[in-house]
């Protein structure tokens, strides 16, 4: 009886080990298919940065700069390590904003799947424009 008492508390111990540090993951997490709907004509580029974070990437448009937004979405069976490229699909999500002057335009929503984003010549992959 007396041997049972340090094994569960080994046991415990592991799980709050592996579970404890995920209550303290502070980096936000970017859902462009819900939070697109928080960006509305007038708005600031400094409340879009508030709202969505930094662009992955600035072009400069004809009535103004265009911030693109790009976030990929894999299924359970493609985050699979070694063998996930093989199973599962990936869905990737673009947002296109448009400014004039200092405040939004336009604002675009537009989701792929792998066949569209190939079909369509988009890149997803690049460096985050700062």
């Amino acid at each position: 009886m007396r041997c049972a008492f340090p094994l569960r508390f080994v046991v415990c111990l592991c799980l709050l080990a592996l579970v404890g540090p995920g209550c303290f993951y502070r980096d936000s997490v970017r859902h462009l298919s819900s939070d697109i709907c928080l960006i509305t004509p007038n708005l600031t580029q400094q409340e879009v940065l508030a709202t969505l974070g930094a662009p992955d990437q600035k072009q400069k448009g004809e009535q103004g700069e265009i911030w693109v937004y790009r976030e990929v979405n894999k299924s359970f069976l493609r985050k699979t390590p070694y063998i996930g490229e093989k199973l599962g699909s990936e869905n990737y999500d673009v947002v296109t904003i448009t400014f004039a002057g200092d405040v939004v335009s336009t604002c675009l929503y537009r989701a792929y799947n792998e066949e569209e984003l190939k079909k369509n010549s988009v890149v997803i992959s690049g460096p985050r424009a700062d």
